[in-house]
């Protein structure tokens, strides 16, 4: 017989952000980025309180233990998101 593998699957989380709860603030051309402010009442609203609660709190965990990197340039953040 072949052993069994063990796969966790990861759980996703997603979170949906309606265009009336975000209000511009500023942009980067060069970098092309934007800054918007999101309002969560509006968030809290379109999303189940479970999954923000879900999020909020596997953040924490990650934080906890460690489980973060830290950038002090936006090139950094992104080839580490890309990788």
């Amino acid at each position: 017989m072949y052993p069994k593998l063990i796969h966790q699957k990861t759980k996703e989380a997603m979170v949906k952000i309606p265009l009336a709860g975000l209000r511009y603030l500023s942009r980067y051309p060069r970098e092309k980025k934007i800054i918007v402010e999101i309002n969560t009442a509006d968030i809290v609203r379109i999303n189940s309180a479970e999954t923000l609660d879900e999020i909020i709190n596997e953040a924490r965990l990650d934080y906890a233990l460690g489980n973060f990197s830290r950038h002090k340039t936006a090139k950094s953040l992104i080839a580490a998101l890309r990788a």
